[in-house]
């Protein structure tokens, strides 16, 4: 019979003393996977949104810091980044899910652009700029080997 404590245990803190900036922590996804970075051992964990420091207050401000932060506007993301770096010494997450979801069902002929430009600023150009940021970071830190094991991994899956 196999010994679950010892896989309970290695996935409970699985991200034990990591460093990780969460964005879009205000809802949906980010709401519900701040703490659980947070049980699984990360030593801190940045919440990073423009609504406010609910979740962080609720996970408790020695594990978690709020940031303010507009994914829309690249000196906040770097700023975020370069705080937490200030702060923790490290980053080794960037959680880049802030996002929106468009609130009408527009078909091409009806097109909004300032509802389309708002939601690719989110969106995909938020995300840009936290990969950017986070990976200047990351560099540093050697990740290389990391994401070469990665995809290993997707090949294997792709291959299997």
């Amino acid at each position: 019979m196999a010994d679950t404590t010892t896989t309970t245990l290695s996935h409970i803190d699985k991200l034990q003393g990591k460093v990780a900036i969460i964005t879009g922590d205000a809802s949906g996804i980010g709401e519900a996977t701040a703490p659980l970075f947070a049980d699984h051992g990360a030593c801190a964990v940045v919440t990073a949104n423009i609504q406010g420091q609910k979740l962080s207050e609720t996970i408790g401000s020695h594990r978690c810091i709020y940031l303010h932060c507009d994914v829309t506007d690249e000196d906040q993301v770097k700023s975020t980044v370069e705080s937490m770096v200030q702060i923790y010494g490290q980053l080794d997450i960037m959680f880049s899910n802030a996002g929106i979801i468009s609130n009408s069902d527009q078909v091409i002929l009806d097109l909004d652009f300032p509802q389309f430009d708002r939601l690719f600023a989110i969106n995909a150009r938020g995300m840009a700029a936290c990969v950017k940021h986070a990976m200047r970071v990351m560099v540093e830190q050697r990740v290389d080997y990391t994401m070469s094991k990665h995809a290993v991994l997707g090949l294997v899956r792709a291959a299997s």
